[in-house]
Order: C-alpha cells, then sequence, then structure tokens
C-alpha cells in the first residue's frame, strides 16, 4: 500500500471511529433524558382559570349623584355634565374603555336610555359599542332591541358571577345605579372609574348606598381632565 492510500485508509478508520463515538454518546443522553422523564412526572393541564372583570364606570358629582347627567329624566338638577360634555378628553377615554372592554353589563332602565340613541349614531365609538355584547338585568324586558342585547332574568348574583367565568376582560357597568349597589353589597366589583364633575347638587340618587360593612378600595391612578374633571380609578380590596 502506498504512503497516500495509507493516509486517506487512516483518516477514514478515524472518521468512522469518531461516528461511532458520537452515536454512543448520543444515545447515552437519550437514556439519561428518558430516565430523568420517568422519574418526574408530566405537569397536569392547565384549566382556565382567567375571569372577566367587573368595572364601573360613572360619572359622578361632588357629592356622589349619579342621576340625570344629560338632564332628560327630570331631575330638577339634571344636566349637570353640562358645557363639558363634549370633552376630547372624556370621549377618548369613552372609547379606550369600549374598545378594551369585553361586554356591557346593565339595568333596564340605563339599557333603554342608551339603547334609544346609540343605534342610530355613527363613529368608531358608536361602531364598538353596537357590537358589543350586552347583557341586561330585567324581570321585564322580554325583547332588546339593541344589537347583540342578551336579557338575564335569573338570580342576578349567579348570573354575574356566571357571566364573569365566560367573558375575558372588562365586563363594564355604566349608569344602572341600582345594579351597581346590588354587586357592591355582594363584593362583585372589581374596579371602579370615576368621572367626579366639579358641582355639588344636594339631590338625586347618589351612586353609594349602606352597604353591610366596608368595602375597602385601592387607589390605582388618578388624572386631571379638562373642565375641572378629576378621574379616580380604584381598585376593590378583598384581602383586608
Amino acid at each position: 500500500m502506498i504512503i497516500h492510500e495509507y493516509l486517506v485508509k487512516a483518516i477514514q478508520d478515524d472518521a468512522r471511529r469518531a461516528g461511532e463515538r458520537d452515536r454512543l454518546l448520543l444515545e447515552a443522553r437519550r437514556a439519561r433524558r428518558a430516565r430523568r422523564q420517568r422519574l418526574v412526572p408530566a405537569a397536569p393541564a392547565r384549566h382556565r382559570t382567567e375571569m372577566g372583570k367587573i368595572v364601573v364606570s360613572e360619572n359622578v358629582t361632588i357629592d356622589g349623584v349619579i342621576q340625570d347627567p344629560a338632564g332628560d329624566e327630570g331631575l330638577r338638577a339634571g344636566g349637570w355634565v353640562g358645557l363639558i360634555g363634549n370633552s376630547p378628553q372624556l370621549a377618548k377615554l369613552a372609547l379606550d374603555e369600549a374598545l378594551a372592554a369585553g361586554a356591557f353589563l346593565l339595568g333596564r332602565r340605563s339599557y333603554e336610555w342608551l339603547a334609544a340613541r346609540w343605534p342610530s349614531r355613527s363613529g368608531e365609538l358608536a361602531d364598538r359599542l353596537n357590537s358589543l355584547p350586552k347583557y341586561v338585568v330585567s324581570a321585564t324586558l322580554a325583547n332588546p332591541a339593541w344589537n347583540n342585547s342578551t336579557v338575564l332574568k335569573g338570580d342576578v348574583l349567579k348570573e354575574v358571577s356566571t357571566l364573569k367565568q365566560h367573558i375575558d376582560g372588562d365586563i363594564v357597568i355604566a349608569g344602572s345605579f341600582e345594579l351597581v349597589r346590588t354587586l357592591i353589597e355582594h363584593d362583585l366589583v372589581d374596579e371602579l372609574r370615576l368621572k367626579i364633575f366639579p358641582v355639588a347638587l344636594g339631590v338625586g340618587e347618589r351612586l353609594f348606598d349602606e352597604t353591610s360593612d366596608k368595602k375597602p378600595m385601592r387607589l390605582l391612578d388618578t388624572q386631571t381632565l379638562e373642565g375641572g374633571i378629576a378621574y379616580l380609578t380604584y381598585q376593590s380590596v378583598r384581602d383586608a
């Protein structure tokens, strides 16, 4: 065998031995991995834990009145949103909130007030409100006319608890002060977003009513809007 052929054969033998060594190392690593997998139990399947968040979003006076902000409900001091009702900042807040919402939850009177106005309107906010799922707590409403509306006729606490389990994201309540009071009393409200207008009325339905116990809140954010409106966001504290 000439020297060239000998060198070629030696190189080929070394390559075969290196390949065999790599194969054996790979098999050993696979065997160790298989042993570890047998010793460590597989992680359990993850169940869905996400829940919807009940968000109360309200226009409120300094003295806590929520009734008749637009002035068409007959309250003698109604219309207290007044000249600043067309604020660009408030409009942006309303649009951002609607875009982030998974659904709206309303009492019958608030639902009917909104349903009489928004279906005929156009624009980004109107399109969003008209397309969003809307749930109405009512024992008397039979055929809701507003698009994508569902009536909740059963026990309100059970219905809302079930709703939280089936809807991801914010479930926004506007107006509907009787419904809000019920949900606050039973600790079903997760967040309050209050736009506090710089006026005291001294008359009208207040947002809050008597409760059986204190309801602690944690301040999450504050903003000062044009027209002297304070925008406050609170989170319910359930471990206090």
